[in-house]
Protein backbone atom coordinates (compact mmCIF):
# COMPACT_ATOMS: atom_id res chain seq x y z
CA UNK A 1 0.00 0.00 0.00
CA UNK A 2 1.31 3.10 -1.13
CA UNK A 3 1.09 6.35 0.95
CA UNK A 4 -1.51 7.61 -1.62
CA UNK A 5 -3.78 5.07 -1.20
CA UNK A 6 -3.49 5.66 2.69
CA UNK A 7 -4.52 9.12 1.94
CA UNK A 8 -7.30 8.16 -0.40
CA UNK A 9 -8.67 5.60 2.54
CA UNK A 10 -7.98 8.91 4.75
CA UNK A 11 -10.03 11.39 2.95
CA UNK A 12 -13.10 8.47 2.23
CA UNK A 13 -12.80 7.54 5.91
CA UNK A 14 -13.53 11.76 6.55
CA UNK A 15 -16.21 11.72 4.29
CA UNK A 16 -18.09 9.06 6.17
CA UNK A 17 -17.47 10.16 9.59
CA UNK A 18 -18.42 13.51 8.74
CA UNK A 19 -21.73 12.77 6.81
CA UNK A 20 -23.50 14.55 9.97
CA UNK A 21 -21.90 17.61 9.59
CA UNK A 22 -22.03 18.09 5.76
CA UNK A 23 -24.54 20.24 4.12
CA UNK A 24 -25.44 20.98 0.36
CA UNK A 25 -24.04 23.49 -1.27
CA UNK A 26 -24.92 25.03 -5.36
CA UNK A 27 -22.33 24.61 -7.89
CA UNK A 28 -22.65 26.22 -11.15
CA UNK A 29 -19.51 25.55 -13.61
CA UNK A 30 -19.04 28.82 -15.34
CA UNK A 31 -19.43 27.47 -19.85
CA UNK A 32 -18.69 31.60 -21.30
CA UNK A 33 -20.27 34.68 -21.52
CA UNK A 34 -23.37 36.02 -23.49
CA UNK A 35 -23.82 38.37 -26.18
CA UNK A 36 -23.97 40.93 -23.93
CA UNK A 37 -21.37 40.58 -21.42
CA UNK A 38 -23.35 38.45 -18.61
CA UNK A 39 -21.68 35.03 -17.17
CA UNK A 40 -23.46 32.36 -17.93
CA UNK A 41 -23.30 28.96 -16.18
CA UNK A 42 -24.45 25.23 -16.34
CA UNK A 43 -27.56 23.85 -14.76
CA UNK A 44 -26.95 23.84 -11.25
CA UNK A 45 -25.51 20.78 -9.03
CA UNK A 46 -26.18 20.43 -5.21
CA UNK A 47 -23.30 18.84 -3.77
CA UNK A 48 -22.51 17.82 0.13
CA UNK A 49 -19.36 19.54 1.28
CA UNK A 50 -18.55 20.91 5.00
CA UNK A 51 -18.87 24.54 5.12
CA UNK A 52 -17.14 26.37 7.58
CA UNK A 53 -18.38 30.37 7.82
CA UNK A 54 -14.71 31.36 9.71
CA UNK A 55 -13.51 34.55 8.37
CA UNK A 56 -9.83 34.66 7.42
CA UNK A 57 -7.09 36.62 5.60
CA UNK A 58 -5.60 34.22 2.53
CA UNK A 59 -3.49 34.92 -0.30
CA UNK A 60 -5.75 34.38 -3.47
CA UNK A 61 -3.58 33.11 -6.23
CA UNK A 62 -2.41 36.55 -7.63
CA UNK A 63 -0.83 36.64 -4.02
CA UNK A 64 -2.96 39.34 -3.10
CA UNK A 65 -4.13 39.10 0.64
CA UNK A 66 -7.85 39.46 1.05
CA UNK A 67 -10.79 38.94 3.43
CA UNK A 68 -12.11 35.25 3.28
CA UNK A 69 -15.67 34.48 4.29
CA UNK A 70 -16.08 30.72 4.42
CA UNK A 71 -14.69 28.05 2.88
CA UNK A 72 -16.08 24.89 1.46
CA UNK A 73 -14.19 21.25 1.80
CA UNK A 74 -15.47 18.49 -0.42
CA UNK A 75 -14.57 15.07 0.55
CA UNK A 76 -16.05 12.83 -1.77
CA UNK A 77 -13.95 13.53 -5.21
CA UNK A 78 -15.78 11.02 -7.46
CA UNK A 79 -19.01 12.97 -7.00
CA UNK A 80 -16.87 16.11 -7.33
CA UNK A 81 -15.01 15.27 -10.69
CA UNK A 82 -18.58 14.03 -12.13
CA UNK A 83 -19.89 17.68 -10.89
CA UNK A 84 -16.69 19.18 -13.13
CA UNK A 85 -16.91 17.00 -15.73
CA UNK A 86 -13.36 15.92 -15.04
CA UNK A 87 -12.07 19.10 -15.04
CA UNK A 88 -11.96 20.44 -11.28
CA UNK A 89 -13.34 23.59 -9.26
CA UNK A 90 -12.23 26.81 -11.11
CA UNK A 91 -12.31 30.32 -9.97
CA UNK A 92 -15.03 31.02 -12.60
CA UNK A 93 -17.59 28.79 -11.32
CA UNK A 94 -19.92 30.04 -8.60
CA UNK A 95 -20.78 28.25 -4.72
CA UNK A 96 -23.95 29.02 -3.44
CA UNK A 97 -23.72 28.35 0.63
CA UNK A 98 -26.73 27.00 2.35
CA UNK A 99 -27.80 30.61 3.78
CA UNK A 100 -27.57 31.77 0.23
CA UNK A 101 -24.23 33.41 0.91
CA UNK A 102 -22.42 33.53 -2.64
CA UNK A 103 -18.90 35.24 -3.42
CA UNK A 104 -15.85 34.98 -5.80
CA UNK A 105 -14.07 31.97 -5.25
CA UNK A 106 -10.57 33.69 -3.91
CA UNK A 107 -7.95 30.12 -4.05
CA UNK A 108 -8.39 26.32 -4.47
CA UNK A 109 -6.67 24.36 -2.52
CA UNK A 110 -6.25 20.22 -2.68
CA UNK A 111 -3.91 17.43 -2.45
CA UNK A 112 -3.30 16.08 -5.87
CA UNK A 113 -3.75 12.59 -6.89
CA UNK A 114 -1.74 11.45 -9.65
CA UNK A 115 -4.53 8.73 -10.69
CA UNK A 116 -6.81 11.34 -11.70
CA UNK A 117 -4.95 14.81 -11.49
CA UNK A 118 -7.96 16.25 -9.28
CA UNK A 119 -7.36 17.00 -5.16
CA UNK A 120 -8.28 13.98 -3.18
CA UNK A 121 -9.91 16.63 -1.33
CA UNK A 122 -10.93 20.26 -2.02
CA UNK A 123 -11.14 23.19 -0.14
CA UNK A 124 -12.65 26.50 -1.98
CA UNK A 125 -12.06 29.85 -0.23
CA UNK A 126 -15.08 32.00 -0.82
CA UNK A 127 -14.39 35.81 -0.53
Amino acid sequence: MSLLDVVRAGVKVADKVTKPLQTTVKYERENGIDGSGTRTFDLPLFLPAIVDYTSRMVRTREGILTACRSSVMFLDAQTLNQATKGHGIRTADRITLPNGETGPILDIMGFNDPGTLEPVATQVMLG
